[in-house]
C-alpha cells in the first residue's frame, strides 16, 4: 500500500470551513422557534427598559453650577481612566491565559488541527466576539450619556454619542490587548505586571497621588460635550490599532490553553444557566489558575480549641496574591462609590453594594468549602447549623478588614475629621451586610426542581428566578444605607451621624437574623417540607368520610381498625394514586 499525499489549497480549506459554519448556523436558527426568540426579546426589553427607567429616576437634582462642572472636568477623566486601565489589565490577563475567545471543543480538536490556516480559522470567532462586545459598550455608553446630561447639562445627542464612543473604544482596546497577548503568547506574570502597574498608576492619579496617568488623557473623550481635547481622540486610534494588530496575529494562540479554556468556559456557562453561583466562582478561579499557596503567608498555631475557626484561618492564610489584590481593589471601589453617595450620587450605592457582595463571596470561602463537601460535614455527630454558624466569625473579621480599606479609600478622596467619623460608623454595617448577602447566595445554591413551580406560568417562574438572583446582592446593598441616610439627613439639615447610627444598627440587627437563619436553616427546611407533605395528604383527606380521623391526621393512628401504619396493614388514601402511608415491615430469619 502506497502513501497518498493530497495537497489542499488554503483558499479551498477556508471556503470549506466557511460553508460548514454557515450550515451549522442555519441548523441552529432552524431549531429556534420565532415565538421563543420573540419572548426573549420581550423579557430583555422589559427588564432592561425597567432598569433604565428606575436608574434615570434616581439620578435627579438640579444641574451643576460652573464650579461643579469645573470639578467634574478636573477629576472625572482620572476616574474614568481607571476604567480604561482596568479594561487593559483584564484584557492582558485573559489573553495570557488563552483568551479571550472561547471556542467549542470541536473547533479546538478538529478545526485548529486541520490544514486550515489558524489565523483564518480564528478570525471569524474573534470578529463576532468583538462585534458583540462593542455593541454592548455602545448601548451602555448611550445610557450613561443620557444620565450624565441630567446633571451636567448640554446637548443630549452629544452626551449620548460621546458616551457610546468612549465605552465602545474602551471595550475594543481591552479586547485588542487580549488578542495581542494571546497571539504573542505573553507570559501570565508579565501580563499581570504590566496591567497591574497601569491600574495602580491610574488609581494613584485619581486620588492625586501621582499625576500624569496616560489613561486619564484618553478618558477625556467622555467629556467632549463640555471641553473638547483632541488628545483624547488617541483612545479611538489606539483601540483600532490594537484590534487590527491583535486579530492579524491571533493565529499564534496556544492550543493547550485554548482547549483548557474551552472546557472550563463550557462548564461555567452551564453552571450559570443553572444559577449555581458557587460553581461559577470555582470554575472562574480554575480559569484564572488561582490556586492556594503551598505555604501560608504566616504560620498559625492551633491549640486544640475552636477547630472550625482555626481551619478557616489556615485556609485564608493560603490565599494567593491575586485574590488578596482583588479584595483590596473591590474594597477601594466600594469605598469610592460610597464617597460618591455622600457627595450626592445616591445611585452609586448599587455599585458599592455589588462590590461588597463580590468581596463577601471571597470572605466566606471557608463556609463555601464546607457546603462543597457535605459528606464530611454529615459524618460529624453535630447538627448542620452548629458547624456552619461557626464559620461566620472569620467571614466577619475578613469583611471588617475590607470595610476598613473601603473607609480609608473614601476618606482619602477629601480627608476630614467628619468624613473619618462617618466612615467609622459605616464599617460594621457594610462589612456584615456584604457577608450576609454572600452567605445567603452560597447556602441557597442552585434552584431545586419543584413540581409546584413547574406548573406555574413562565412569567411567575421568571419572577421567582429574578428574585433568587437579586436577593443576595440586595442584602449586601443594605450595608450602604447608613451613608444614604446620612446624606439625606444632611440635605434636610439633620444630624448625619445620628441617621447613620440608626440605619447601621438596623442593618446589624438584620445580619444577626441572617446568622440565626444559618443556624436553624436545616430545621426550617425540614419543617417546611413536612408541612408541605401534610398539606398534600390533608387536602386528599378532606374528600373522605368525616369519621376517618387517621387519614385526616396525615396517616397517624386514631384507634383500632383505622388502617394505620402502626398496625402493619396498608394505609388507605383519599384518592386513587395518592401517596401511601408509612408501613412497618418485620422480617424474621428462620433457623434450620
Amino acid at each position: 500500500m502506497r502513501d497518498v499525499t493530497t495537497t489542499v489549497a488554503a483558499g479551498d480549506s477556508i471556503a470549506a470551513l466557511a460553508d460548514l459554519r454557515s450550515a451549522r448556523r442555519r441548523n441552529r436558527l432552524a431549531k429556534l422557534h420565532w415565538i421563543d426568540a420573540l419572548y426573549q426579546v420581550y423579557l430583555t426589553a422589559l427588564f432592561g427598559g425597567g432598569a433604565v427607567i428606575i436608574v434615570s429616576g434616581l439620578v435627579s437634582g438640579d444641574e451643576l453650577s460652573s464650579s461643579g462642572i469645573d470639578q467634574v472636568l478636573r477629576e472625572g477623566p482620572a476616574w474614568l481612566g481607571v476604567l480604561v486601565a482596568l479594561a487593559v489589565a483584564m484584557g492582558l490577563r485573559s489573553g495570557a491565559r488563552g483568551g479571550p475567545i472561547a471556542l467549542e471543543a470541536p473547533d479546538v480538536r478538529h478545526v485548529l488541527l486541520s490544514p486550515v490556516p489558524r489565523q483564518a480559522a480564528l478570525r471569524g470567532p474573534a470578529v463576532r466576539q468583538l462585534r458583540f462586545a462593542v455593541f454592548v459598550g455602545v448601548v451602555v455608553g448611550a445610557i450613561a450619556g443620557q444620565l450624565a446630561v441630567r446633571r451636567l447639562g448640554g446637548n443630549f445627542l452629544a452626551w449620548v454619542a460621546c458616551g457610546s464612543l468612549f465605552l465602545a473604544a474602551t471595550v475594543a482596546l481591552g479586547l485588542g490587548c487580549a488578542f495581542l497577548a494571546s497571539g504573542r503568547r505573553l507570559r501570565p506574570w508579565l501580563a499581570t505586571l504590566v496591567g497591574g502597574v497601569l491600574l495602580v498608576w491610574a488609581i494613584a492619579d485619581a486620588v492625586d497621588a501621582v499625576p500624569g496617568s496616560p489613561t486619564a488623557y484618553l478618558a477625556e473623550l467622555a467629556f467632549w460635550p463640555l471641553d473638547v481635547d483632541p488628545v483624547a481622540g488617541l483612545l479611538v486610534v489606539l483601540a483600532v490599532a490594537a484590534v487590527v494588530v491583535g486579530v492579524a496575529g491571533i493565529g499564534g494562540v496556544s492550543l493547550e490553553a485554548a482547549e483548557r479554556r474551552t472546557r472550563l468556559v463550557g462548564q461555567l456557562k452551564f453552571a450559570a444557566t443553572l444559577q449555581d453561583l458557587r460553581t461559577v466562582i470555582v470554575l472562574r478561579r480554575q480559569l484564572n489558575q488561582e490556586l492556594p499557596r503551598p505555604r501560608p503567608w504566616v504560620r498559625e498555631r492551633h491549640h486544640g480549641r475552636f477547630p472550625v475557626w482555626h481551619r478557616g484561618v489556615r485556609g485564608v492564610l493560603r490565599w494567593p496574591a491575586p485574590r488578596i489584590g482583588r479584595l483590596v481593589v473591590v474594597a477601594a471601589v466600594a469605598g469610592l462609590a460610597l464617597r460618591g453617595v455622600w457627595e450626592g450620587s445616591i445611585p452609586l450605592a448599587v455599585v458599592a453594594g455589588l462590590a461588597l457582595f463580590v468581596a463577601g463571596l471571597d470572605a466566606i470561602e471557608p463556609l463555601a468549602q464546607e457546603t462543597d463537601h457535605p459528606g464530611r460535614r454529615e459524618a460529624l455527630p453535630l447538627p448542620e447549623g452548629y458547624v456552619l454558624v461557626r464559620h461566620l466569625p472569620l467571614a466577619a473579621v475578613v469583611m471588617v478588614k475590607v470595610g476598613i480599606i473601603a473607609a480609608a479609600a473614601a476618606v482619602l478622596v477629601d480627608p476630614s475629621v467628619a468624613a473619618a467619623e462617618l466612615a467609622a460608623l459605616c464599617i460594621l454595617p457594610a462589612a456584615f451586610a456584604g457577608a450576609a448577602g454572600a452567605v445567603i447566595s452560597v447556602l441557597m445554591g442552585a434552584p431545586e426542581p419543584s413540581d409546584n413551580w413547574q406548573m406555574l406560568p413562565p412569567e411567575v417562574q421568571g419572577s421567582r428566578t429574578a428574585f433568587r438572583t437579586v436577593w443576595p446582592p440586595l442584602v449586601a446593598t443594605l450595608g450602604t444605607l447608613p451613608v444614604v441616610f446620612a446624606r439625606v439627613a444632611a440635605e434636610n439639615d439633620s444630624s448625619p451621624w445620628e441617621a447613620a447610627t440608626t440605619a447601621g444598627f438596623l442593618v446589624v440587627v438584620f445580619t444577626v437574623v441572617v446568622a440565626g437563619w444559618v443556624h436553624q436553616r436545616a430545621v426550617i427546611k425540614d419543617w417546611w417540607r413536612s408541612q408541605q407533605e401534610l398539606a398534600g395528604l390533608g387536602g386528599g383527606g378532606s374528600s373522605s368520610s368525616s369519621g376517618d380521623d387517621g387519614e385526616r391526621g396525615g396517616g397517624r393512628s386514631a384507634g383500632p381498625g383505622s388502617g394505620s401504619a402502626s398496625r402493619g396493614g396498608p394505609a388507605r388514601t383519599s384518592r386513587t394514586g395518592g401517596k401511601p402511608g408509612a408501613r412497618k415491615v418485620t422480617t424474621r430469619l428462620e433457623r434450620p
